[in-house]
């Protein structure tokens, strides 16, 4: 069999990286609660991403819980300069990502240790199906646990 070339090109997002520190601005929109379409809208810092069931969620918050010891060994936010690498000011109104997830994504997460010379800090790396978080330090994992778990009680609410 032979394949022919798109000549359109393909392209995906493979994976977003995002750090966070300190106090993270989140938002929760809901739209069509307790129909079956349904959708809440989390904006956390630059990501906006759509739920649509409360088991994905559940399963996202229960990701997030197991990350909860390692984030509250980062301590409270420190200032921007002692991350090295760069932080942009959070913006709740400046979107940067959108994703939709669903089914039961992949939620891992790991403690990083800064290594001598690197830009990037010591961090809980949490993945969330294709979004990589580099949570900075305890308020910002706080921050967005909470937006996690409003999202998982609204959803909940709805079916």
């Amino acid at each position: 069999m032979i394949e022919e070339a798109n000549p359109a090109g393909y392209s995906a997002v493979l994976e977003t990286i995002v750090r966070v520190s300190g106090a993270v601005p989140v938002r929760l929109d809901a739209t069509h609660v307790g129909t079956p379409e349904q959708q809440v809208g989390l904006t956390l810092g630059s990501v906006l991403v759509y739920l649509r069931s409360q088991q994905t969620v559940r399963v996202i918050v229960e990701g997030w819980q197991s990350a909860a010891v390692a984030a509250r060994h980062l301590g409270p936010a420190r200032p921007i300069s002692h991350h090295r690498a760069g932080l942009a000011p959070a913006a709740g109104s400046q979107v940067s990502t959108l994703v939709r997830l669903g089914g039961i994504p992949t939620v891992l997460a790991a403690p990083i240790t800064r290594r001598p010379g690197s830009p990037v800090p010591s961090h809980v790396r949490i993945q969330v199906g294709p979004i990589v978080w580099q949570v900075c330090d305890w308020n910002a994992y706080e921050a967005l646990a909470a937006g996690w778990r409003r999202a998982a009680d609204l959803l909940r609410r709805g079916e």
